[in-house]
């Protein structure tokens, strides 16, 4: 009983092996263990340019750590001399109102801008 315990812990320790994937079939693929798997493609971007009430570095650090995990946020810029959050998300994730309603629920007055 020992031994097969021991060999199958031994056997989950290996590592995965993954088979090779070159070429120009291999384009856009990863190599999964065994099996390989088409990576999701790229989705459609969107851009946003909020001017927010921020005053002090720490709303900086707050924003870009919070708003940074948001689903569907790509690229993140805030500028503390500006007063204003850029962002580059997948619009089929999330919009616009989703990401003007996260950086409202940290304490912020925020609207829109056209000055991009």
């Amino acid at each position: 009983m020992v031994r097969i315990l021991i060999s199958v812990l031994a056997f989950l320790s290996l590592p995965a092996m993954a088979l090779p994937v070159s070429g120009a079939s291999a384009a856009g693929r990863v190599s999964v263990g065994a099996a390989v798997v088409a990576e999701k493609p790229a989705g459609k971007s969107a851009e946003v340019l909020f001017s927010v009430s921020m005053h002090c570095r720490n709303c900086v650090e707050k924003i870009t750590g919070n708003i940074s995990f948001e689903k569907g946020v790509k690229d993140l810029k805030v500028s503390l001399d500006k007063h204003t959050v850029w962002i580059k998300y997948d619009p089929s994730r999330t919009d616009e109102a989703r990401l003007k309603a996260a950086i409202e629920k940290l304490g912020y007055d925020v609207r829109k801008t056209e000055d991009e």
